[in-house]
């Protein structure tokens, strides 16, 4: 999206729910779509006389994500209370981090280019967002605002642990915002601390947003938007507010530093509130929390323990399976994806002991790209659930490379897979007589036969028809009991054909 004279300055607060057994500050189970309240407790709720313990494992989940974001890390953090008074919010503070964040000066690097069906090429110019700071906080609950003007409170949050990530104003367009919250939706995916659903409010973002004019160094007043539930709903609202406020300046109006909701069925903004400050919120220590240490035997077993990263494993993908960069981007996309392909790869290769890797991986890619996530996308499967595991489709594939089953043979047997879990590949292909003949001396003579059998036909085809070759296939592979090798049977009849036209030469 371009905007001529004016430049958009983007900054974003994302908050990543994590997957934890246990709340931040409590043993309450934290499992999405429990009936209302069902999952609360007296430390979350703020009763009197209750204390805080801090799960040990939201620790080492901030820990993954800031390496995973080259983030410095603070041998010692501290948590305060951050006051606002909300309905949903039962203790009257909120428990979070301020002046000591876990993790701080961090970066995260997208390509812009991936705008196209992420088919840029690797090695294309990144754009490097900066990370400000991730810290640990609970989350509040959720108020659910009914027709009739009545409110009911639901607690069940209320002490989830979140990681608050916020950035440098480094993004300059919707269109970089939305593609640093798919790389941040990889992130913690692969790192395996969240799932990254945004419809279900386990990624969450504010965006604050100002223009200034192209040259002008100095940012504007800038407003923040909210309640976005999806990326898509993010680059919209931005793209809205960045008109609004070019068109605002245009006519030499100021721009009102405010809290916009985003209302995605009129496609606009409201006002929600003046933009608080953080000495709105009086931030104090919280004194029933001890400050959170962090050796470096810590950090080096989170670090020891992080999975090789998308980008490092597409790079990776490339250079030693040979690979095209699209392929590789697809497969590593998503990291139980990425397994599934390697370890199909494995068991390939122990079936076909070396030959063309290259050409292996690709059809495996190929198979994967196709049947699997069709199948995945159809039935809304996890790859992990999937009835075609590794080993089993490393056997169909084997089947395709010694040309044992065509392509469409392929496909239906692929189908027949899902549906019997206990039956190899080659054992439904043979079942349903889908096994390719590939043997010349069982062809041949009904090839001869067709031929002969059509003279007229023969005649046109020789005279310029290259077209009636599929004829004469066709007529092959109707007649054969069996399945016979359709690139044999094109091969054989073309040789064939050939030897007619060179009979009809030597004859004139």
């Amino acid at each position: 999206m371009a905007y001529e004279n004016y430049e958009p300055v983007i900054g974003l607060e994302v908050h990543v729910q994590l997957q934890t057994d246990a709340k931040i500050f409590s043993p309450d189970a934290t499992a999405f779509g429990a009936s209302p309240n069902t999952q609360v407790d007296p430390i979350s709720l703020g009763h009197p006389g209750t204390l805080p313990v801090l799960n040990k494992q939201v620790v080492e989940h901030a820990l993954r994500l800031g390496l995973a974001t080259r983030c410095s890390i603070a041998a010692r953090s501290v948590f305060a209370r951050k006051h606002y008074f909300y309905p949903d919010l039962p203790k009257g503070y909120q428990i979070s981090q301020y002046d000591t964040p876990i993790c701080y000066d961090g970066y995260v690097d997208i390509v812009p280019e991936d705008d196209e069906d992420g088919k840029s090429p690797l090695g294309t110019e990144s754009r490097r967002v900066g990370l400000t700071r991730i810290h640990m906080e609970e989350d509040a609950g959720k108020s659910m605002h009914d027709p009739d003007g009545s409110t009911r409170l639901d607690f069940n949050r209320c002490g989830v642990p979140l990681l608050e990530l916020v950035t440098e104003p480094d993004l300059r367009s919707p269109r970089e915002a939305y593609l640093f919250l798919e790389r941040l939706r990889q992130l913690v995916r692969y790192l395996d601390i969240s799932d990254g659903n945004m419809e279900e409010g386990s990624l969450r973002c504010d965006a604050n947003v100002s223009v200034r004019p192209r040259g002008r160094e100095a940012f504007g007043t800038r407003t923040e938007l909210k309640n976005m539930n999806s990326m898509r709903h993010v680059e919209q609202a931005l793209d809205y507010e960045i008109t609004r406020q070019i068109a605002a300046e245009e006519r030499g109006e100021s721009i009102t530093q405010q809290t916009l909701l985003w209302d995605p069925d009129s496609g606009t903004a409201r006002p929600m509130r003046s933009k608080e400050e953080a000495h709105d919120y009086r931030y104090l220590p919280d004194p029933d929390l001890v400050e959170v240490t962090v050796e470096d035997e810590m950090i080096e077993r989170v670090r020891e323990g992080l999975p090789e990263l998308p980008r490092a494993r597409r790079q990776r993908f490339v250079e030693e399976t040979g690979l095209p960069p699209y392929d590789a981007g697809v497969l590593t996309e998503e990291r139980a994806v990425a397994d599934y392909f390697e370890e199909t790869l494995r068991h390939l290769y122990k079936r076909t002991k070396g030959g063309d890797t290259d050409a292996q991986a690709k059809m495996v890619s190929n198979f994967i790209m196709t049947e699997v996530m069709r199948v995945l996308n159809e039935r809304d499967h996890d790859v992990d659930d999937l009835p075609v595991g590794p080993e089993r489709l490393a056997q169909l594939v084997f089947l395709r490379i010694q040309d044992k089953v065509s392509s469409n043979g392929a496909q239906e047997v692929f189908e027949a897979m899902m549906e019997q879990p206990d039956k190899s590949a080659g054992r439904i292909a043979d079942e349903r007589d889908l096994i390719q003949v590939s043997d010349r001396s069982a062809i041949e003579p009904l090839v001869d036969t067709v031929v002969d059998e059509n003279p007229d036909k023969v005649k046109t085809y020789l005279g310029g028809k290259d077209g009636l070759l599929g004829f004469f296939i066709g007529q092959v592979m109707q007649r054969f009991d069996g399945s016979p090798n359709p690139e044999l049977v094109r091969s054989l009849l073309r040789e064939k054909l050939d030897a007619r036209r060179e009979e009809v030469n030597v004859d004139e």
